[in-house]
């Protein structure tokens, strides 16, 4: 074309040099002019790539924000200096103010709906698990790369006394071991772990262990890979203050569990006695889970005074009306809760 544009014509003609004039002005780009109003207008496809980047940095600041809060795996030891002994009374108080939490009474059903709602504000996955007799409550913090495997934190919350039906305020039977659950699992859900975590407020205990029975059945039929389970029940009556020292009570098969919690208490200064005997607080939660086939443990303030003969160990308020706060040691409650705290943590692995 340009060889032929800029061929020499002897004679042109005013319309040859008109068409000319136009293939040459085509040629050397006189076309922009029509064209700038189009590129007045921004293309998207232009700027996809400027709001890309800008997406990419967005979406990469919170990844960093989340890797600088995750990235390194938390310290178990860390995790349960987080146990708050405010928290966990105020948690004792709330659940006391129930005035009896017997399964099937207005306190029972209220307390269940409160716990749930703690677990819930706590981000997890919360759920009601009933069973004929009453209903668990179950919150689950899933693992990142074993969540098959599972580690179970319970507590019953229900309650008993000489007046059942009405007062049974259960401070430390059993509402210190659900206010240990709760701040665990509001603490532990801000982190990862590679395996899962159940939370988990079991029902009719006081009913002879209803709940833990129910759940334990649910998963052994299920075939899940229930690593271990801690059920405290009663940790919280400490007549000796700070010189006083928390059972660890399990079986041969949870023996291992049982003396991983007395190294961690050992290393954290939080003095423990250890108990191998299955028999021992039989029909409470933790035998549930035993006769099951896993291994259970269950930290507590009472196994002399609940099965060794001749022992000064006692437990005046035990299923009592007068089972209240004012009867508790916070201090020595939370230092327990603490050693449970880093003890899950340190089986579920942070991730």
């Amino acid at each position: 074309m340009r060889t032929v544009i800029s061929s020499p014509s002897p004679s042109p003609s005013p319309s040859v040099i008109a068409l000319l004039a136009l293939l040459l002005c085509v040629l050397t780009g006189c076309q922009h002019h029509d064209d700038a109003p189009n590129d007045s207008t921004p293309d998207p496809t232009d700027s996809a790539p400027g709001d890309s980047t800008d997406s990419d940095d967005t979406d990469s600041d919170d990844t960093d924000s989340d890797d600088t809060s995750s990235g390194t795996p938390a310290d178990p030891f860390d995790l349960a200096a987080l146990v708050d002994q405010d928290t966990l009374l105020a948690d004792i108080t709330a659940l006391q103010g129930f005035g009896t939490r017997y399964t099937g009474t207005p306190g029972g059903e209220a307390s269940r709906a409160w716990i749930m709602d703690e677990l819930q504000a706590a981000g997890l996955p919360t759920e009601e698990d009933p069973f004929e007799g009453g209903v668990n409550v179950i919150a689950r913090l899933d693992g990142t790369t074993d969540p098959e495997v599972i580690w179970v934190f319970s507590a019953h919350y229900d309650s008993t006394s000489e007046l059942r039906d009405t007062i049974a305020p259960g401070a430390d039977d059993n509402a210190s071991g659900v206010a240990a659950v709760l701040s665990a699992a509001r603490i532990m859900s801000q982190y990862r772990f590679k395996a899962s975590i159940w939370f988990v407020a079991m029902g009719a205990e006081e009913q002879g262990s209803l709940g833990s029975a129910h759940l334990a059945g649910l998963m052994a039929d299920q075939g899940l890979d229930v690593r271990g389970v801690v059920a405290p029940d009663m940790i919280a009556y400490w007549p000796l203050g700070d010189a006083d020292a928390f059972d660890i009570l399990g079986d041969t098969e949870s023996e291992s569990l049982v003396n991983d919690m007395a190294g961690i208490a050992d290393e954290m200064g939080v003095a423990n006695k250890v108990w191998i005997e299955h028999r021992y607080c039989m029909g409470d939660d933790h035998t549930s889970f035993q006769d099951a086939g896993f291994p259970a443990i269950s930290p507590m303030d009472c196994v002399e005074a609940h099965n060794v003969r001749g022992t000064e160990e006692d437990t005046p308020h035990y299923h009592s009306t007068s089972d209240t706060v004012d009867t508790l040691y916070m201090p020595f409650t939370a230092r327990v809760a603490q050693v449970i705290v880093a003890s899950l943590a340190t089986w579920a692995e942070p991730d």
